[in-house]
């Protein structure tokens, strides 16, 4: 399927961002961006974390992560956005 995609003359392109939609608001995460495999695929297990240098999408149905110079799916992973920390009473 994926290699179909790939050859398919529908147009495609990378982008620096991608959308997730959170349990109270929609987030923009740009690369690169960490997200966690939930389901195992090629030689990532589930659990590992990985870098998401591009995001490649057909049309919003299809939307592949670009991950150390391969394409994977994105239904593979998990994004958690990065916690906020703020100091304060620094001196």
């Amino acid at each position: 399927m994926l290699s179909k995609l790939l050859l398919s003359p529908e147009p495609s392109r990378f982008s620096n961002s991608c959308l997730f939609l959170s349990k109270y608001k929609l987030q923009r995460a740009h690369c690169p961006f960490d997200v966690i495999c939930i389901k195992p695929i090629r030689d990532i297990g589930i659990g590992d974390r990985k870098q998401v240098d591009k995001v490649l999408s057909w049309d919003s149905v299809v939307i592949l992560y670009f991950i150390k110079g391969k394409l994977y799916p994105h239904s593979h992973f998990s994004y958690k956005p990065p916690v906020q920390f703020v100091a304060t009473g620094v001196k």
